[in-house]
């Protein structure tokens, strides 16, 4: 091995791509992004085009290359990771039929009701790890197959945007166990795709790719592609993991006295477990991480999407969009805990847990008119949190976790604050603050042989410092936290 060999890890998230530059010597020497759009083309909507993800991840390894001046020789791998749960049909030659489906999605919510009442939901969550939710496969592939038949018709496969950009660039319909894990059609048992569960649905396995282990190599990046990025020609690629599973290996590896936090377009906690793990009666999800490794976890479905809308809404047309989070934190400074009496229920997209209701939709209790935009930026800011509580009591009764952050959420103080002091813990903030790409970096070394055994991911994660909590606020905010629970339970279940 020569000193000057490099990973670049590729993190295709929500709304952008993010390129790592990593020297296996020495670290992390760079990080590049470009964004793309989300497209709502209709009621509960939610589209990505492909074709304009595969652009950025093109254009962000070019960028790397050109400048860092890199050698394309020293290059040992590209390592992929991507969101989980996006839907996409194409053709024998990996041409899109229609934009991709991604996870905030829930066009067939009629669907997914349905499946649940014909299916045993929970024994489909046994063989899974996923509930019947609109997001999932299983009711995509119902309302694909009942309201697009001319488009189902025509399709070669249904993939992922990850899968998309693996095949144009190395020529292969394939995808991980990790992503696999988060469709709702991959059977925990076998590692395999779950041809009972979509016979009832009408599906064969044949529509979708061959699983492949997160750490497996693919060799060949095409001449076409290699050239508009800078690299050699047959440059290896690692087929990763999902961007949530390796963010959680990113911030935390495998450590059992750990979870982790992601906050970003939306927000979700994970724990490792060492063998497959469901709890029953709560929408709680398991996730393949790598190599035998597990993560039981629950999402609040909207997080910064949220934060967005509101800044759109009510701040866009006096401030500089570049300037949207310092002028997010100012004003929820300004405000106290508890948000003058505001309760902010940030459900746009529906619940997806702790339980099933897709068709929740966000509320604001408390409203009057000595209320204006900054409670309502602390009161979302404290209503994010709340429901991170929510599913951090569901995976955690008793248990007293170490929690580690990553995400968007590293860039606003405040906002970091208000969950330290809503959870009454530390968070800790993880060495690489781009976790999702740092875990694949893991990934590579460890498909690489850098590293020998997967365990050993362990030292090569750390953290930067912490966010410690004020007790006063927490003390108070337990007192909110009743509110929001009395009357969740009275409006959302």
């Amino acid at each position: 091995m020569i000193k000057s060999e490099y990973i670049i890890a590729l993190d295709m998230g929500t709304t952008s791509s993010k390129g790592m530059l990593y020297r296996i010597d020495s670290g992390i020497e760079c990080v590049r992004s470009q964004t793309y759009r989300t497209y709502y083309p209709g009621p509960n909507m939610v589209e990505q085009d492909p074709e304009e993800v595969l652009g950025a991840v093109v254009k962000v390894v070019h960028d790397i290359i050109s400048d860092n001046r890199i050698n394309p020789a020293a290059v040992s791998a590209l390592v992929f990771c991507g969101i989980l749960h996006s839907f996409l049909p194409v053709d024998r030659d990996g041409n899109p039929l229609s934009r991709a489906i991604i996870w905030g999605d829930s066009r067939c919510t009629e669907q997914s009701g349905r499946l649940r009442k014909e299916l045993n939901a929970e024994a489909v969550k046994s063989r899974t790890g996923c509930g019947i939710h609109p997001l999932y496969y299983l009711p995509r592939l119902a309302w694909f197959h009942e309201e697009a038949g001319d488009l189902f018709n025509k399709t070669f496969k249904i993939i992922s945007i990850k899968e998309f950009i693996l095949f144009h660039l190395f020529k292969q319909f394939l995808i991980d166990r990790s992503t696999a894990s988060g469709t709702g059609i991959w059977n925990m048992s076998n590692l395999e795709w779950d041809d009972e569960l979509l016979s009832s649905v009408g599906i064969k396995t044949g529509m979708f790719s061959r699983i492949e282990e997160t750490t497996f190599t693919l060799q060949g990046l095409g001449k076409e592609y290699a050239l508009r990025m800078g690299l050699l020609e047959g440059t290896p690629g690692v087929i990763g993991a999902a961007d949530g599973p390796s963010a959680h290996l990113g911030s935390v590896g495998l450590a059992d006295n750990a979870m982790s936090i992601t906050i970003g377009t939306s927000g979700a906690l994970r724990r490792r477990l060492s063998k497959p793990e469901v709890i029953p009666g709560l929408e709680a999800w398991c996730y393949y991480l790598t190599e035998g490794n597990w993560l039981l976890g629950g999402v609040t479905h909207d997080a910064g999407m949220v934060m967005k809308w509101l800044f759109n809404q009510f701040i866009k047309e006096s401030i500089n969009e570049a300037e949207s989070l310092d002028a997010i934190n100012a004003y929820a400074s300004e405000i106290g805990p508890g948000a003058g009496g505001l309760l902010f229920f940030p459900f746009f997209g529906g619940e997806r847990s702790p339980h099933y209701n897709p068709s929740a939709r966000g509320a604001v209790l408390g409203l009057s008119f000595n209320h204006g935009k900054k409670h309502l930026i602390r009161a979302l800011m404290e209503g994010i949190s709340y429901r991170l509580y929510s599913n951090y009591r569901m995976l955690a009764p008793g248990d007293d976790l170490e929690l580690i952050v990553s995400g968007g959420i590293l860039k606003s103080a405040v906002w970091l604050q208000v969950t330290a002091d809503f959870f009454g813990k530390k968070l800790w903030k993880p060495d690489a603050a781009e976790a999702s790409a740092f875990g694949s970096v893991l990934i590579a070394l460890r498909a690489l042989g850098v590293i020998n055994s997967i365990e050993k991911v362990n030292e090569y994660v750390g953290h930067s410092g912490f966010i410690d909590f004020d007790a006063g606020n927490h003390k108070l905010y337990q007192k909110v936290c009743r509110s929001y629970d009395d009357i969740y339970s009275r409006l959302f279940l």
